[in-house]
């Protein structure tokens, strides 16, 4: 058997693949296999054994061989190019028949992918430059683009994102770059595979003379990738403080990985994980690395991991659960993929980041929202070119990085060069895992109705003692399975109130408890999760609270469709004497959620542009009131023209009534194509992927309902398409501490008092019509804030 390394021209491969129709499987074929076909050289037709010396020529002279020194003719350059996806090489066996008396001679060719040919270049244009590479960066993100991963936008192409050279021409109009210059580039456009290149101007940035270019070209997209993840992709907002009760100073800021944050980096001695560890370790936060070895665990401990985890050894999630003594990180930078996804979930912290950087060993199955809402969890799958999208994020993204190598906070290592000829080879090291930073050289009204509402139920007949009236659901289903039944209450232990309800919020999510969408522990249960009533009796312990107190609350515990509950005293607080309690009760879950969605989960601010789905429904009623008064332009979706005025007076600047126009088309049209920064969407279903549309670039995606059905599962790469982010919070994530809780309802409390937030309660239904009130809501013919009175 003979074996020859060579690159066929597309053509020749075909004619070839033609003749060997099953080389892929590496079949052996039959004797008569190949017979002379129209068009194919002689040299390719059966021959007898002793002709064999004229076959083998003829391949070599036909063969671009890796050896091959010939220069490329004017006006060319070489270049790395791919013309069909996969490799990065493939095995052709092509068996001739010799002789039909004798056995198989079996050539076996090696079709690389990644293909060494000259490329025509040309001279630059107005805006572009002309550069000569000194050296090329290799990425991860190549070898998506050569598998299919990632989409080139057509083949063939030549791949590379990452390269540092000299310019040697310059294009009419360009100003303050010159030939002679060193320059550096990452990201689009793609094609750093080549000893020449034909850039925009404006994608090149300055390469300061202190730094060699080899150093330059192995870092410049993976640094800029760890620039934006540590200091614009991860965002967190320290809590409000709380001055007196109704007095609320906010001191809210966006922020980078600092001290205090535990972050968990995979692939911690990989290009970009190394200089993740140095750079958030000089942040000041604790870093938690995984590696395949005790050889890459030692560089990652070098680095600035505090913790090396070998995830070959051990369990990761169960490591880092016990590093962080159960609480998880706030951030994980993921560059693997399939592999590490779920345990990345599991090892986040309430409210965590899933940065999701890199799919080597596979892409993640789509997610649903459920995986983030357990813990009001953001995802994102961000990509450099949306982070550097204006000239002056390019040059302060890469002045950042050349700055931290130059200072020594960052330390690049170059551990392997290629010549670009050899990129398939590198290309199988990287994959094969055995190569780290790897480059390559190359040369009012309402109030009447709920006190009628309040005077109908006092006539209904008084449960036993001990016992109380309460909403029941045996199963689960429509709004027939809600049930009007006699429930033992008990007293208040240690630690807890009874509470005598007046007024109870009706809220989707109760619909949701009810048809199963979201789990309760057990059936039978009592619904609701908010309610404002008057302390009837305090446990044993408890100071701070007493009898004739009027309170509210929202969240777990789950159970307010009762006339009285027993309730955990740090679950509740106080209601001010100014606000009515009907009002509060209307308000308490529906505002506390409105106050975490603008201002903790994405903080509104003027400027901004956020687009308010069910703009006329309780959330969405406060939601424009209030992003309106953070001076955010706002618009909503509504299905009438009734909703439609509501919205307009609840300060939405423009209002899409959905059944009537695409608001897709409406929101690109109103933002002038740019898209808004945030949706806030409890539709779901119905409406999920066209939020995804109008979104800007880095925009934020906050479902927090699905009252049209859950949407399904959603693929990274709907979100890498513009770096987008996705959450699935909830208000139970955004209260877990007391002092969360009385900053929450306070500043909530503190808008209504002084008008920033005007409560419309439009429905009220005794509490025994409950099944009603629900058929109501999800028919949509309520609009506005719903209670229930006992």
């Amino acid at each position: 058997m003979s074996r020859l390394s060579a690159i066929f021209s597309p053509a020749r491969l075909a004619r070839l693949t033609q003749l060997v129709p099953n080389h892929f499987q590496n079949k052996q074929p039959p004797l008569e296999l190949l017979r002379p076909l129209s068009g194919l050289p002689s040299q390719l037709a059966p021959h007898p054994f002793s002709q064999s010396s004229q076959l083998f020529p003829w391949i070599s002279t036909q063969c671009a061989f890796f050896s091959s020194s010939s220069s490329s003719l004017p006006n060319f350059v070489k270049a790395i190019r791919v013309h069909e996806l996969g490799g990065p090489e493939v095995s052709l066996s092509l068996s001739l028949s010799l002789s039909l008396s004798l056995s198989l001679s079996t050539v076996v060719f090696v079709v690389k992918v990644l293909k060494w040919e000259d490329v025509e270049i040309g001279e630059p244009k107005e805006g572009e430059i002309r550069v000569k590479h000194k050296a090329i960066g290799l990425n991860f993100i190549d070898v998506y683009f050569r598998k299919g991963v990632s989409k080139a936008a057509a083949l063939p192409f030549t791949p590379g994102m990452e390269a540092v050279g000299v310019v040697t021409a310059v294009g009419p109009g360009i100003k303050g770059t010159q030939v002679g210059d060193l320059v550096g580039y990452a990201g689009t456009p793609m094609g750093s595979y080549a000893e020449e290149q034909i850039l925009p101007a404006s994608k090149v940035v300055p390469v300061p003379t202190s730094i060699d270019p080899l150093i330059a070209a192995s870092v410049i997209l993976k640094g800029m990738t760890a620039q934006y993840l540590l200091r614009r992709c991860f965002k967190w907002y320290p809590d409000v403080v709380l001055y007196g009760y109704l007095h609320i100073q906010t001191m809210y800021s966006v922020q980078e990985v600092e001290a205090g944050h535990t972050i968990l980096v995979h692939a911690a001695a990989g290009g970009v994980g190394s200089l993740l560890c140095q750079w958030a370790n000089a942040l000041g936060a604790t870093v938690i690395g995984t590696v395949s070895t005790k050889e890459k665990a030692a560089q990652a401990k070098e680095d600035g991991a505090h913790h090396v985890i070998i995830y070959k050894d051990e369990d990761f999630v169960a490591r880092v659960k016990e590093i962080t003594s159960g609480n998880g990180v706030d951030v994980v930078y993921d560059s693997v993929g399939k592999d590490t996804f779920q345990g990345s979930l599991d090892s986040l912290k309430v409210r965590g980041y899933m940065v999701s950087i890199g799919v080597s060993s596979g892409t993640p199955d789509p997610v649903p929202l459920s995986a983030l809402a357990a813990k009001s969890l953001y995802l994102t799958r961000p990509s450099v070119m949306q982070y550097t999208a204006t000239r002056e994020e390019l040059l302060e993204t890469a002045g950042e990085v050349f700055a931290n190598v130059e200072s020594g906070v960052l330390r690049v290592r170059v551990n392997h060069t290629y010549p670009l000829s050899q990129a398939a080879q590198a290309h199988a090291d990287l994959e094969g895992i055995p190569t780290r930073c790897t480059f390559f050289c190359s040369s009012s009204s309402a109030l009447g109705n709920q006190r009628l509402a309040v005077s109908a139920v006092a006539t209904q007949a008084a449960s036993p003692p001990n016992m109380v009236k309460a909403i029941r659901i045996h199963e689960l289903g429509g709004p027939e399975v809600l049930k009007w039944e006699d429930v033992e209450i008990g007293e208040p232990k240690e630690g807890e109130i009874r509470v005598k309800n007046k007024a109870i919020g009706l809220n989707f999510i109760d619909v949701y408890f009810r048809k199963g969408v979201y789990k309760a522990a057990a059936l039978p249960f009592t619904p609701g999760m908010e309610a404002v009533g008057v302390v009837t009796a305090v446990g044993s312990g408890l100071t701070g609270r007493q009898v004739g107190d009027l309170v509210a609350y929202a969240g777990n515990p789950m159970g307010s469709y009762a006339e009285e509950q027993i309730l955990p005293a740090n679950k509740v607080v106080t209601v001010p004497s100014s606000i009515d309690p009907i009002i509060a009760a209307s308000v308490m879950l529906k505002g506390m959620t409105v106050q975490f969605l603008v201002r903790r989960c994405f903080k509104v601010e003027a400027g901004h542009t956020v687009l308010v789905h069910a703009a006329a429904g309780g959330v969405g009623s406060l939601l424009c009131q209030w992003a309106n008064a953070l001076g955010a332009t706002v618009i909503g979706t509504v299905s009438t023209k009734e909703k439609a005025a509501q919205a307009k007076e609840d300060g939405a600047h423009h209002v899409i009534i959905y059944k009537e126009e695409d608001f897709v088309a409406r929101v690109n049209e109103i933002t002038s194509g740019n898209g808004v920064d945030v949706v806030y969407d409890s539709v779901g279903k119905d409406t999920f992927q066209g939020s995804l549309e109008c979104l800007k670039l880095r925009g934020y995606m906050v479902s927090f309902g699905v009252s049209s059905g859950t949407p399904d599962p959603v693929p990274l790469s709907a979100l890498q398409v513009k770096s987008l982010f996705l959450t699935r919070p909830s208000l139970m994530q955004y209260t877990t501490t007391r002092q969360e809780l009385l900053e929450t309802a306070g500043e909530l409390f503190a808008n209504i008092t002084s008008g920033v937030l005007r409560v419309r309660v439009n429905h009220a239904y005794p509490l025994s019509e409950a099944a009603q009130a629900h058929a109501d809501l999800e028919g949509r013919k309520t609009s506005g804030s719903v209670v229930l009175i006992p």
